[in-house]
């Protein structure tokens, strides 16, 4: 349908509700009624601009929640670590050779301390142990070994960490590999 189809139809439309037949353009309306339309568009209008700027403060407000509640999250998460840097500190400030027991006991329990609050913050670490997984695992190494099948995992360099099902942190691994003689 072209623009001057369009424009015909809308203009026998406007014919059909103006009196007696006049054309839009011409058509007449009482002031009153006039003014009580541009009142009535001028209140849409208003209405339309408080809807649209509530709605901008309403996403504003829930952005700077949803980024409050984040820095909350990570305030409650890091509490206990930095106590745990604080037991760390003392130890090691107190480390001497003929109390070399104590500290290690005591360094002991602040590693177990830090594992408990990663774990209550959903970090767990990930398996290491049995057959290489690319997706979890970094080879650093192999080694040659008749004891264990090939692409087993012998020894972890570094943990590898998850968080549920998202991989914080790869664990870095030595796998073995055939012995040349063997």
């Amino acid at each position: 349908m072209s623009t001057d189809q369009i424009d015909d139809e809308q203009d026998d439309a406007a014919e059909a509700h103006a009196p007696d037949g006049a054309k839009a353009e011409d058509m007449t309306i009482p002031a009153a009624e006039f003014e009580a339309l541009k009142k009535d568009a001028a209140e849409w209008r208003e209405r339309c601009l408080r809807s649209q700027a509530e709605f901008d403060n309403v996403r504003k407000r829930l952005r700077k929640e949803a980024d409050e509640a984040g820095t909350r999250a990570v305030a409650r998460f890091v509490k206990p670590l930095l106590n745990e840097i604080d037991n760390l500190e003392r130890a090691l400030s107190s480390a001497k050779p003929e109390t070399f027991n104590e500290f290690a006991q005591g360094v002991t329990m602040i590693r177990e301390n830090l594992l408990s609050a990663l774990s209550g913050a959903g970090i767990e670490p990930v398996i290491t142990e049995g057959a290489f997984d690319p997706a979890v695992h970094e080879v650093i190494a192999e080694t040659e070994s008749d004891e264990v099948p090939k692409g087993h995992i012998l020894q972890v360099f570094r943990r590898g960490w998850k968080l549920k099902d998202q991989l914080v942190r790869s664990a870095q691994v030595v796998v073995a590999k055939p012995s040349a003689d063997g």
